[in-house]
């Protein structure tokens, strides 16, 4: 069955899939992202293209979301797939379904930064990044259609009516990362999952947990996961790190609005 790692684009989901990855399956815990595809992006074409040769039509896909799963599911392990996707359903398709899913690691980011490191990515006006995080009907296009919709719904989708969820914060993750650490290790063990590593296996993991490794590692061609830009060049994902902070970059009138917009779910979150 799958257990989900799942967040809203640039909100810290490479970063939970390279702490999980690196303990699960490097030589010394140590961060290597030669290892993330053992937990790989959902959907991707190769899920989906034996059913169907059209990636870009929700009516079309949404057709196979549970049959796709099914199939990744005949291997009767715990399987961890990344996703962005909403989690809904479309025109009675579900996404995905208890059947399917064993459980759900959600990654949550304050909204003022995530809207600087979408704008960054992207590379967005403001209006651009502003309109993604809005929109109740946005989806990006990367090989595949992905449904997001807007910031406060993607949240809502995966986190409330979700008996399995463990929400962690991105902000959390900076403060206390050893502490996020074990709170996801405790999530998984209610799954009958094998967890035994030394504290020298978390500690390796926690110290080469940090933006300048992952930039290094980038610069090296060791990380892949890069949007494409023009003339076929591939956009730094690893950009702002800690100088990501909407206090010094978010004007007034974003930062009004997106407060506004998502107040119910900041205050839920502690952000306001």
């Amino acid at each position: 069955m799958i257990i989900w790692l799942a967040s809203y684009p640039k909100s810290g989901n490479t970063w939970v899939r390279s702490i999980l990855t690196s303990l699960f399956f490097s030589k010394d815990g140590s961060i290597d992202f030669k290892h993330l595809n053992a937990f790989p992006k959902y959907p991707n074409p190769e899920h989906l293209e034996e059913f169907t040769k059209d990636l870009h039509s929700y009516d079309e896909m949404s057709k196979y979301w549970i049959a796709s799963q099914e199939k990744l599911n005949l291997n009767n392990n715990v399987n961890f797939l990344k996703t962005h996707h909403l989690l809904c359903a479309w025109k009675n398709f579900n996404f995905t379904n208890p059947k399917n899913t064993l459980g759900t690691i959600y990654v949550v980011r304050d909204p003022r930064n995530v809207f600087t490191s979408v704008k960054n990515h992207f590379s967005f006006t403001d209006e651009e990044a502003l309109n993604m995080m809005l929109d109740k009907n946005w989806s990006l296009t990367n090989g595949i259609k992905t449904m997001l919709s807007s910031w406060g719904l993607h949240y809502f989708s995966w986190t409330k009516n979700n008996k399995n969820v463990l929400l962690i914060k991105y902000e959390d993750m900076m403060n206390d990362l050893r502490k996020e650490i074990y709170k996801i290790l405790d999530y998984l063990t209610k799954f009958n999952i094998k967890i035994n590593f030394s504290e020298d296996r978390i500690n390796n993991c926690i110290k080469t947990s940090n933006f300048s490794n992952f930039q290094d590692m980038e610069k090296k061609g060791l990380f892949d996961e890069q949007i494409v830009v023009d003339n076929n060049k591939k956009k730094t994902f690893f950009k702002l790190g800690k100088k990501n902070d909407f206090n010094k970059l978010l004007n007034e009138k974003i930062k009004y609005r997106l407060e506004k917009e998502f107040k119910k779910e900041m205050k839920e979150l502690n952000y306001l």
